[in-house]
C-alpha cells in the first residue's frame, strides 16, 4: 500500500513539473512575441515620417521581402550563402572539437599549440582578406576558408576550457577502474565538457554568419551579402533590410537548434542550471 501511494505521489509530482515547464515555455514565447510586436509598432510609427532614402518601416520591408522572394532573387542569394556557411562551419566543427579535446587533455599539446588559437582569436582576420583572395581566388573556396577561420577559434577555446574544467577526481576514478584513455575521453571528459562545447558551437555559428557576409562583400559579390550591398548602392533602404533580417533569422534559428541539441544530448545540464523560472 505504501509503495502504491509513493508511486502515485511521484507520478503526480512529475505531472506537476511538466505542467510548470510547459507554462514557463509559453510565458517565454509570449514575452518574445510581445517584444517583437512592440518593436515593430514603434518602428512603423517612427519610420513612416522619415526620408525613404535614409530609413524605412516594417510594412515597406515586408513588401520588399515579398518582391524579392517572388522574383527569385532572395532564394537564389540564400542558397549561394548557405553553401560556404555550411561547408566552412561544418569543417570548423569537425576540426575544432577534436583539437579542443586534445588541448584540454594533454599539457604538451596545450603548451606547444594552444597559444596559436588564442592569438588567432584576437587577430583581425578581415585585414588578411586580400591575401586570402590571392591564395584561394574569388569564389567558393575563399569563402569557406574565411568562414572556417572565423568560427574555429571559439569552438576550440570553449572545448578546451570545458575539458580543463573536468574534476581530476572523476578522471582518477576512471583510471582506478583501469579505464583506457579512449574510455576516459568518451565516458567522462566528453560528457562533462559537452555544455561548454555547445556554447562554443553557438558562438561559432554567429562568427560564421558574420564571416559569410564579410566574404561575400569583399570577394565575388554574391549571396545575401552581395544582395545587401547592391540594395544599399541603389539606395533601396527597405530592400537592404531584407537580407539583413535574413542574417538575423539564420543566427536565431541556428542558435535555437543548438539549444535543442544541448537539451537532447546533455539534459542534465538544463536540470542543474541556475536559470530562474
Amino acid at each position: 500500500m505504501r509503495n502504491t501511494s509513493t508511486r502515485a505521489a511521484q507520478a503526480h509530482s512529475a505531472v506537476g513539473r511538466a505542467s510548470i515547464t510547459a507554462l514557463f515555455k509559453r510565458r517565454r514565447a509570449l514575452l518574445a512575441i510581445l517584444s517583437f510586436v512592440l518593436l515593430m509598432v514603434i518602428w512603423e510609427i517612427a519610420g513612416r515620417g522619415g526620408n525613404p532614402l535614409l530609413t524605412s518601416h516594417p510594412s515597406a520591408v515586408f513588401h520588399a521581402f515579398v518582391t524579392q522572394v517572388s522574383s527569385g532573387v532572395l532564394p537564389t542569394a540564400l542558397v549561394q550563402s548557405l553553401q560556404p556557411l555550411l561547408l566552412g562551419y561544418g569543417l570548423a566543427v569537425l576540426v575544432g572539437i577534436p583539437i579542443g579535446l586534445v588541448l584540454g587533455r594533454y599539457w604538451a599539446a596545450e603548451a606547444s599549440v594552444g597559444f596559436y588559437f588564442v592569438g588567432l582569436d584576437a587577430t583581425p582576420l578581415v585585414a588578411f582578406l586580400p591575401v586570402f583572395i590571392l591564395w584561394f581566388g574569388l569564389h567558393l573556396t575563399v569563402k569557406v576558408v574565411i568562414v572556417f577561420l572565423f568560427s574555429i577559434t571559439p569552438i576550440v577555446i570553449n572545448t578546451w576550457i570545458g575539458v580543463k574544467g573536468v574534476p581530476k577526481t572523476l578522471v582518477e576514478v576512471g583510471k582506478s577502474f583501469v579505464g583506457s584513455e579512449a574510455f576516459i575521453m568518451r565516458q567522462i571528459v566528453l560528457p562533462y565538457a559537452l555544455p561548454s562545447i555547445i556554447a562554443g558551437l553557438r558562438l561559432g555559428i554567429g562568427r560564421a554568419i558574420i564571416a559569410m557576409a564579410v566574404a561575400e562583400l569583399f570577394t565575388a559579390i554574391s549571396g545575401l551579402g552581395g544582395l545587401l550591398l547592391k540594395r544599399s548602392e541603389d539606395y533601396d533602404t527597405a530592400g537592404m533590410f531584407v537580407p539583413a533580417f535574413v542574417f538575423m533569422a539564420m543566427g536565431i534559428i541556428a542558435t535555437g537548434l543548438l539549444v535543442r541539441l544541448e537539451r537532447w544530448i546533455a539534459p542534465w545540464h538544463k536540470a542543474t542550471s541556475a536559470e530562474n523560472e
